[in-house]
């Protein structure tokens, strides 16, 4: 970076110039963020905007699931389809307005909305959609809801029948359930929450959290397990569904079924879903970017991610050294990409396990979604040693179609590596890698 200093001057006027986009520098996108308290008193005081589920401004809301090009404007991302009425583009244009060139804003009156069909008969009022939500809850349902990222399968936390229930929809014997809760309050009623812990839980990522579970929830939610994943609410509309039960929380996972990735429209969502739960909850907004809640633990005072999605894809790392042109196509499991850009790292949002075709097809989508968004031309192809993966497969097949090279790194080196590189250190070392098995260098069975 460079500073050069300049004498006083005083200005009379600030404007916001047309974007360019010819540029190949690295234009950073904002991660999606979770509602800030000055929308959520908005909605309860501005006329246009009384309770309406996707208020926002240029301190909140959804960024990267929304954008499909840079620059970042309004045109370029699913926002587009909603023209703004009045009173937005009044707030949208005036400079002191906390609304000034807030891409995605917008109100009841011309904005995004929440719309069901139930009982053949269409409802997209928000009070009597809030009503029936809260109704089918009560009476132990399970609903599906469209969010920031992709749909969410939502049951009563205190119901141990309907937890149950939605481990057969789900098609998911043990694998535990996130859980969000109404309020830090409640939330430190049933879990031990250290000072980092509570840090993370309220910021404005809002990711899941892992914590000690001191009173027991639906035994099903995290069966034999000492931890629960727990998150706080970060869209407008979870804090209408609280308001309107009485449940400390809500189991909210992923809507999908088991091995295919998170859902995203009303297609994919009635597709897996509609003969399982009585109630889907779609809104018209579109999901370019499909996000998963993120996951972390706090180890040693220090937030460690687990899973890697919204409120973090697409920050980038800085890595200190050059790393232009490398696209590392990660592994078979829990696959995440990369793209090297100048001394940046980014990272693509939790792609998971790579063994169907959906969950493939996303793969693929978002590896050629970010090569656009970042304007990157690969000139190194990084794949697993494995050649059986799917990722591994998806390099030869590129490095066939632009005439380059495949490195290909074993499994466990890649671990070590990367851990090097997130705490900055480029001496040798002595690296313990516990990480199940990978192909070892000798083309036998290593494992960690």
């Amino acid at each position: 970076m460079e500073e050069v200093e300049e004498d006083e001057a005083v200005y009379s006027s600030f404007s916001i110039t047309p974007s360019r986009s010819d540029s190949d520098e690295v234009t950073q996108v904002a991660p999606d963020i979770a509602v800030c308290p000055q929308c959520l008193h908005d909605r309860e005081m501005q006329p246009h905007r009384l309770q309406y589920p996707f208020i926002n401004c240029t301190h909140c809301g959804p960024r990267f699931s929304i954008i499909r090009d840079l620059p970042y404007d309004r045109k370029q991302t699913t926002m587009s389809a909603f023209a703004m009425c009045p009173n937005c583009r009044r707030e949208y244009t005036t400079v002191d307005d906390r609304r000034f060139h807030a891409q995605p804003v917008a109100c009841n009156h011309c904005g995004p909305f929440y719309y069901v069909t139930y009982n053949k008969v269409e409802i997209t009022d928000c009070f009597e959609l809030l009503e029936l939500f809260a109704r089918l809850l009560r009476e132990g349902e399970v609903i599906a809801a469209k969010g920031i990222g992709g749909y969410h399968l939502i049951c009563d936390v205190t119901n141990e029948g309907v937890v149950s229930r939605l481990r057969e929809i789900k098609q998911r014997d043990s694998k535990p359930f996130a859980v969000m809760f109404r309020s830090l309050d409640s939330l430190k009623i049933y879990t031990e929450v250290n000072a980092a812990e509570e840090s993370c839980l309220l910021s404005w990522r809002r990711p899941i959290v892992l914590l000690k579970q001191k009173q027991t929830l639906a035994a099903d939610i995290n069966r034999n397990m000492q931890t629960l994943g727990c998150m706080l609410p970060y869209m407008p509309v979870h804090y209408d569904w609280f308001a309107a039960l009485d449940t400390p929380a809500l189991v909210m996972t992923s809507g999908n079924l088991s091995d295919y990735p998170i859902a995203i429209t009303s297609e994919e969502a009635e597709e897996q879903l509609s003969d399982k739960v009585p109630l889907l909850l779609h809104h018209n907004r579109p999901i370019h970017n499909r996000v998963d809640d993120s996951v972390l633990q706090v180890c040693g005072g220090q937030p460690c991610l687990i899973r890697r999605s919204r409120g973090y894809v697409p920050e980038p790392f800085f890595a200190g050294v050059t790393v232009e042109g490398i696209l590392a196509f990660g592994a078979e499991k829990v696959n995440m990409f990369a793209l090297g850009k100048g001394d940046t790292i980014l990272q693509s949002q939790y792609i998971g396990d790579l063994k169907n075709w959906e969950t493939f097809s996303f793969y693929k989508e978002s590896l050629d979604r970010f090569q656009h968004l970042f304007r990157f031309t690969p000139s190194m192809l990084v794949c697993d040693l494995h050649p059986d993966y799917l990722s591994s497969l998806k390099a030869v097949c590129l490095s066939r179609q632009i005439g380059l090279p495949v490195l290909r790194v074993q499994h466990h080196y890649a671990h070590a590596v990367a851990c090097l590189c997130e705490y900055g250190l480029h001496e040798k070392v002595v690296a313990l890698v516990f990480d199940g098995t990978g192909l070892g260098d000798d083309g036998k069975v290593w494992g960690g």
